[in-house]
C-alpha cells in the first residue's frame, strides 16, 4: 500500500474589510437662519416704532442660532455662523431696549417742555372775580373796533425789562441791555472790535432755579436779539465781565447773576428774546424799555 506524502498546509489570509465611507455631514440651516434673522433685527433695532418688531426678531434669531449651535456640536457644520447669530441677536435686543429708553426720555422732555414757555410772574393780572361781576362797559361795535391785544411776551406785545418771567424750572429777571464795546475792550485787550455796522450789547441776567432737579443757567437760558430786519442775532462778544457761562449748576432755590453779550446791529432796533429750556418758545422784550 502506497502512501502519499503530505506537505504543510496554509490557511488563507483573512481579507481586511474595506473601510466604510464616513457619513455625509448633515446640513445646518438653523444656524444660517438664526444668523440672518439676528442680522435683520440688529439693522432695525434703532428705528423708532419698527424696533418693537426687531426685538421679536432678535428673540427668534437667538433661538434659531442656539439650536444651530447644538447641531454644530453634533457634527453639523456652520458652528461659527451659529455663534455669530447668537452674538448679533443679543446685541440687537440690547440696542432695542436702549433705543426705546432714549426715545421715551425724549418724548418725556418734549411733553415737559410744552409748559416751559416763560410767562410773567407779576401781580398785574386782572381780578377774575371782579371781571365776572363787572357790567360790560362796551358795545358790540366797540369790541369789533378794538380787538383784544396779543398775548404778553409775543413780538406784538413784548414784556418790558421791569417784568419778571418764569416757567416750571426758572424765574428770570433781565436787566436793561447796554452798549458795551468799551466794557468788553477793557475786560480783555485781545477782544476784537465788533464788525462794521454792529455793536456789542450786554444783558444782565438774574436767574433762580425752581425745578425739581437741577439746571445750568448758560445751558438752559438763551438770550438773543431779533432786529427790525427780522433776523435773529446770537453771536457773542468775546471775554466779558461776570460772564453767565461762569455760573455752575444750580439746584432748587439756587440763584445766580451774570452777563450775556450779543453782537447786534448798530442802534439795537428790534426786540430781545429769552428762551428758558431747549424746546421752549422764546418770549420777547421791548428793546427800549
Amino acid at each position: 500500500m502506497s502512501t502519499t506524502p503530505t506537505g504543510p498546509t496554509f490557511e488563507p489570509m483573512p481579507v481586511p474589510p474595506a473601510p466604510g465611507t464616513p457619513p455625509a455631514p448633515r446640513g445646518n440651516g438653523l444656524a444660517v437662519a438664526g444668523f440672518v434673522v439676528a442680522l435683520v433685527a440688529l439693522a432695525l433695532s434703532l428705528v423708532p416704532i419698527v424696533n418693537n418688531g426687531a426685538f421679536v426678531l432678535a428673540l427668534v434669531g437667538l433661538v434659531l442660532a442656539i439650536v444651530g449651535l447644538v447641531k454644530a456640536r453634533r457634527r453639523a457644520p456652520r458652528q461659527g455662523l451659529a455663534v455669530a447669530g447668537i452674538v448679533l441677536a443679543v446685541l440687537a435686543g440690547a440696542a432695542v431696549l436702549a433705543s426705546q429708553a432714549f426715545y421715551g426720555s425724549v418724548l418725556d422732555d418734549v411733553a415737559d417742555s410744552l409748559d416751559d414757555t416763560p410767562v410773567s410772574t407779576g401781580d398785574d393780572a386782572p381780578d377774575e372775580k371782579a371781571a365776572d361781576t363787572a357790567e360790560p362797559a362796551t358795545t358790540d361795535e366797540d369790541v369789533a373796533a378794538d380787538p383784544e391785544p396779543a398775548e404778553q411776551g409775543t413780538r406784538d406785545n413784548p414784556f418790558t425789562f421791569a417784568d419778571t418771567v418764569g416757567n416750571d424750572d426758572w424765574t428770570v429777571d433781565l436787566g436793561k441791555p447796554t452798549e458795551a464795546w468799551d466794557t468788553v475792550r477793557a475786560e480783555n485787550e485781545f477782544n476784537e472790535a465788533p464788525p462794521a455796522g454792529m455793536e456789542y450789547w450786554i444783558v444782565p441776567v438774574d436767574a433762580t432755579y425752581t425745578g425739581a432737579e437741577s439746571g445750568t443757567p448758560w445751558v438752559d437760558l438763551t438770550v438773543q436779539f431779533v432786529g427790525d430786519d427780522n433776523v435773529t442775532y446770537s453771536d457773542s462778544c468775546g471775554v466779558i465781565p461776570d460772564d453767565l457761562m461762569d455760573v455752575g449748576e444750580l439746584y432748587e432755590g439756587g440763584s445766580a447773576s451774570g452777563n450775556v453779550c450779543v453782537t447786534v446791529p448798530a442802534g439795537a432796533k428790534g426786540e430781545w428774546t429769552l428762551t428758558a429750556g431747549w424746546i421752549a418758545d422764546p418770549v420777547f422784550f421791548r428793546a427800549q424799555g
